[in-house]
């Protein structure tokens, strides 16, 4: 019998973050800029305070758009944050669990995400991610994951410095 595929073996490392002060605008940008469906909202420790999907930014469009006319001046100008929509309970799950059981959490929780999260002194921060999306891949076949999970190949800390301040490789 073989072995059952884990959430580590499928699952995406790092997780795009905001602040709890960003605007709306700012978040969905992000989102649409790291190519991701959700994000984690960060305190101005660094601490986890929630998160934020497609869903959440859906949901807080149709409450702005009825009271504002326009697409682009909804989210700019009606002054909401990253802590106005986020939902604060981040669902987790181990990494070393069987995607078969991810999907059930997910399924049974009502989320589109499961979040992996380190926890230390207090403080939680975001590892790695699992989404609907994985699931569909693992379906796709491993031609769709394999560059995915703990033993994908990681960008060096020069690569990861200049893509956060956007220089060109050298």
């Amino acid at each position: 019998m073989p072995e059952p595929l884990l959430v580590r073996d499928v699952m995406r490392i790092g997780v795009p973050t905001c602040k709890e002060t960003d605007p709306l605008h700012k978040v969905a940008a992000l989102l649409l800029d790291q190519a991701t469906t959700a994000l984690i909202v960060l305190d101005d420790d660094g601490d986890t305070r929630g998160w934020i999907s497609e869903t959440h930014l859906a949901h807080a469009y149709q409450r702005i758009a009825h009271t504002i006319e326009g697409a682009e001046s909804a989210a700019a100008s009606h002054g909401l944050t990253a802590a106005d929509i986020m939902h604060e309970k981040v669902a987790e799950c181990p990494s070393d669990i069987p995607v078969a059981a991810a999907g059930q959490l997910m399924s049974d929780m009502g989320v589109d995400h499961l979040f992996m999260l380190h926890h230390a002194g207090g403080r939680a921060w975001p590892a790695s991610v699992l989404s609907l999306r994985d699931l569909v891949r693992v379906l796709a076949g491993p031609g769709f994951y394999q560059n995915q999970g703990a033993a994908a190949p990681r960008p060096t800390p020069l690569d990861l410095f200049r893509q956060r301040y956007g220089l060109a490789n050298r």
